[in-house]
């Protein structure tokens, strides 16, 4: 029976970093759709962590909105297939490991301001289709990730949970949810606590 707090991670920059795969899977579908846009990891990675929205209007302005969205849509879906496999590469040091120890004691989340699939890539990848023991997305709740965060402990029944991440904006859900937060100092964001944690191995020494 698992005893202790319930941990929540966010997925880009505090589990993985599918950066240059999101790259290439945008780019290839883009150049076949016609579009001029093109993705590159430096103007992909101020947009993590953040929803779909944001990348629509960052990348596909100049069209109209029905119509970005529909390419948003074949982005998103070309990107889940093409992330089905073969980026066991994009997993951080340590995270599978450390997360099968967690799992002994700990109810194990994910939640993401991603689309609908893409959580399932990463458990596919990691092969931890055993140790996840729940997980939502913004594809799922079309809310914001606090909402999300709040969604899934109502759905699993958690009373209490810690929200593990990279970025401000996963500080500010952790808050907004009601819940502690962790700084996953190794991801993409930058000063957002003054104290966090360089490797998620960390996580297996702490009191939560």
């Amino acid at each position: 029976m698992k005893t202790k707090t319930p941990l929540l991670f966010d997925l880009d920059g505090t589990l993985w970093d599918t950066r240059q795969k999101i790259t290439e899977s945008w780019n290839n579908t883009l150049e076949r759709e016609g579009l001029s846009a093109r993705v590159t990891v430096e103007n992909l990675s101020p947009l993590l962590g953040k929803t779909m929205d944001a990348f629509r209007k960052f990348y596909l302005p100049e069209l109209p909105i029905q119509e970005a969205e529909a390419m948003m849509a074949k982005l998103e879906t070309q990107e889940v297939i093409d992330l089905q496999s073969g980026c066991q590469s994009c997993i951080y040091d340590h995270v599978i490991s450390t997360l099968k120890e967690l799992a002994k004691d700990h109810y194990i989340g994910i939640v993401s301001n991603c689309q609908i699939g893409y959580i399932e890539d990463f458990v596919a990848n990691a092969n931890l289709e055993d140790v996840i023991d729940g997980h939502l997305c913004y594809g799922e709740t079309l809310e914001s990730k606090d909402k999300t965060i709040r969604a899934l402990m109502a759905k699993d029944n958690l009373k209490k949970a810690v929200y593990i991440g990279d970025t401000n904006g996963d500080k500010q859900a952790a808050m907004d949810a009601g819940i502690p937060f962790i700084w996953a100092k190794y991801g993409f964001g930058e000063n957002v606590e003054p104290e966090g944690i360089d490797d998620i191995e960390e996580l297996l020494t702490m009191e939560y």
